[in-house]
């Protein structure tokens, strides 16, 4: 990003920018301990917001053609749409034994004080570490996994989180790796997926909404089936208006449809359980899937990359997005429960506690 100045000084993506800046980094043309590296730019060049799945494959291809020759990757984006990308670069590269490092900045490179400086060296850095072996993103002093990052901040250096996970690794005065829960070596060659199915849609419920209105996207996209998935934010571990029978009808109505129904978050942190209240239950007994722990960034990535595959059936994708494919979920059997959420229900777990 550089000044535009004939455009009342916004910032906007100039060609050629990133690659004078690191011609002139002492840290890179100086210091024998850093990387030896080939830069690639891509054009045109454009805006994070303005990327997709198309260009997102382009990436992934060209990680394929240039796999054996170099230890590792850095992909420099855009923060906007950053979580999206490296998360659906995640499931499209199968079987990676190298590390993918996303990074940006909040301050670009052409001001004087700026983020991205540190950001491209650590993430160079990562990138010839042979103890990573999967999609990450490396921002301000810590490596996340990239399909469980989020971006929390617009304005603070420190603009990405990692909401049901540690960083993989975080920076001080040395590297702090998180060994324990990076992903394992794969096993197998390397296999890219590029075709993404991108026809789904995502819906953030609020108090007193309509669901006329769901029921006619639903309805106005299943009669041409066009819609693949529907991703529900729900309140909650996943919650929805007892009260609203209806909705419950309209998302079993889906799903006899061939639609793939997800219920996620709302929170930043924690996980869907779907039965843990009875509102759950219900969503459960329409066919709804629980997304689990994923970030929505997480959920809609996997969601087309499975089935952009095309070799798998809806019920099968639907049983794939409770499953870790690329370490985005933590499996059921392994997460906390809820704490309980009345003095009733403490007062029968007592109970069944108390020694007779």
């Amino acid at each position: 990003m550089a000044p535009d100045y004939k455009n009342n000084g916004a910032l906007t993506p100039v060609e050629g920018a990133i690659s004078k800046y690191m011609s002139k980094m002492e840290e890179l043309t100086e210091n024998p301990e850093m990387p030896d590296y080939v830069l690639h730019e891509y054009a045109p060049f454009h805006d994070s917001s303005n990327l997709g799945p198309p260009d997102w494959a382009t990436v992934a291809q060209d990680i394929e053609t240039n796999y054996n020759y170099f230890d590792g990757f850095v992909v420099v984006c855009g923060t906007d749409t950053m979580c999206y990308f490296s998360s659906a670069l995640s499931f499209m590269l199968e079987n990676l034994n190298k590390p993918v490092i996303f990074t940006g900045s909040q301050v670009p490179l052409c001001m004087p004080h700026n983020d991205a400086r540190r950001n491209l060296i650590m993430a160079m850095i990562f990138a010839a570490r042979n103890s990573i072996n999967e999609v990450c993103i490396f921002f301000h002093d810590r490596l996340l996994r990239a399909n469980r990052a989020t971006k929390v901040n617009t304005h603070k250096l420190l603009a990405f989180d990692s909401p049901n996970i540690d960083p993989l690794a975080t920076i001080g005065l040395g590297i702090d790796e998180n060994d324990h829960i990076t992903l394992s070596p794969a096993k197998g060659a390397l296999r890219v997926h590029l075709r993404m199915d991108p026809r789904l849609l995502t819906i953030r419920l609020v108090p007193g909404f309509d669901d006329v209105m769901i029921r006619r996207m639903i309805e106005a996209n299943a009669e041409n089936k066009q819609l693949r998935a529907l991703v529900l934010q729900l309140y909650g571990t996943g919650n929805i208006p007892s009260a609203k029978e209806s909705l419950i009808q309209l998302l079993a109505d889906a799903t006899d449809k061939g639609i793939l129904v997800i219920a996620s978050t709302q929170c930043f942190t924690g996980s869907v359980l779907l039965g843990q209240y009875a509102t759950g239950r219900a969503l459960m007994d329409a066919g709804v899937v629980s997304g689990g722990d994923m970030t929505l960034e997480a959920i809609v990535s996997k969601c087309a990359y499975l089935f952009g595959r095309q070799d798998l059936t809806t019920e099968q994708i639907g049983e794939l997005m409770g499953v870790s494919l690329r370490g985005e979920i933590t499996p059921h059997e392994l997460l906390s429960p809820p704490p309980l959420s009345g003095a009733f229900q403490q007062g029968i777990v007592k109970a069944r506690r108390r020694p007779r």
